[in-house]
């Protein structure tokens, strides 16, 4: 039975709302590589992120949970690429905390928040896939401000580890699940359970959301979405518009061309065609994780 791809948000929402042992799994493994600690959700939270004061903009969110401590953790998936992302995710961010309190309740009520952001792009020019932001004193690092709001991106094309016999922890595991899910073999499902017991239930929710009709329709309706925009990007660009394409995605309204060049590769473009279209070198290509 082949797999939803995981790297859908309606299908991530699916999994890690109807299981909560692979929600803590996925928590865990990425706050705690080295298993020192472990989180324990409690309570799935409202994924409307509405502000508190008139006119402003209201945001929703793709999973949003509280663990045993009281913590809050929002979980943003984000596959294409946006120029302002890093932006979008302090709104959020913010608009989290400050929505906590009502008028007149003490500010020793606000709860930590921890933002984490999986993402299919590159933000950041390190090499390390997991980038974690606290608010400290600018001219002393070891100075922390406060650890009640902590931000995380975790970029996956910076994850280059291919093959089940390489992943060496959870968040390996966890990471090579989201990028291929939608490709795995019954004999790759079973090495991975061997692997991290905690998707014992994880492989059993997404069987169970691959032969549901309905799921299954608007998946495809979303992945036909998803194929039409690609090729409907390259021909944009064959036509020159490369210059209103840049306007568009800061205005929402067109997906970043590395994005493009990425589902061009996935239905089987040459380089020399994907690099004539997009303009891309093979470095480019690769440094985003595209080759």
């Amino acid at each position: 039975m082949r797999l939803p791809p995981l790297l859908i948000d309606f299908v991530f929402k699916f999994l890690f709302t109807t299981d909560r042992n692979s929600l803590n799994s996925l928590l865990s493994h990425i706050l705690y590589p080295d298993r020192s600690n472990t989180i324990e959700v409690i309570e799935i939270l409202s994924s409307e992120n509405s502000p508190s004061f008139q006119d402003a903009k209201n945001s929703f969110l793709d999973l949003k949970a509280k663990d045993k401590e009281g913590f809050i953790y929002q979980i943003e998936l984000q596959v294409a690429e946006q120029a302002s992302y890093t932006k979008r995710s302090l709104y959020y961010a913010s608009t989290l905390i400050h929505n906590q309190l009502k008028a007149g309740e003490s500010y020793f009520k606000i709860s930590p928040v921890i933002q984490i952001n999986i993402l299919d792009f590159p933000v950041f020019p390190n090499q390390s896939i997991v980038n974690w932001f606290l608010l400290k004193e600018k001219t002393n690092p070891t100075l922390v401000l406060t650890e009640d709001l902590q931000m995380i991106y975790v970029e996956l094309p910076k994850f280059h580890k291919d093959s089940i016999e390489e992943l060496e922890s959870g968040m390996d595991i966890w990471l090579f699940l989201l990028k291929n899910s939608q490709t795995l073999t019954e004999e790759d499902t079973l090495k991975l359970k061997q692997k991290l017991p905690d998707l014992q239930n994880a492989f059993g929710v997404l069987e169970l959301y691959a032969t549901d009709p309905e799921k299954q329709r608007q998946l495809e309706e979303r992945l036909r979405s998803d194929e039409n925009f690609a090729y409907e990007m390259a021909a944009k660009y064959e036509l020159g518009l490369a210059r209103g394409l840049e306007q568009g995605i800061e205005q929402g309204e067109y997906k970043n061309k590395f994005e493009t060049a990425r589902k061009m590769r996935e239905k089987g473009f040459t380089l020399d065609e994907i690099q004539d279209i997009t303009g891309f070198t093979p470095d480019d290509l690769k440094k985003n994780g595209i080759l």
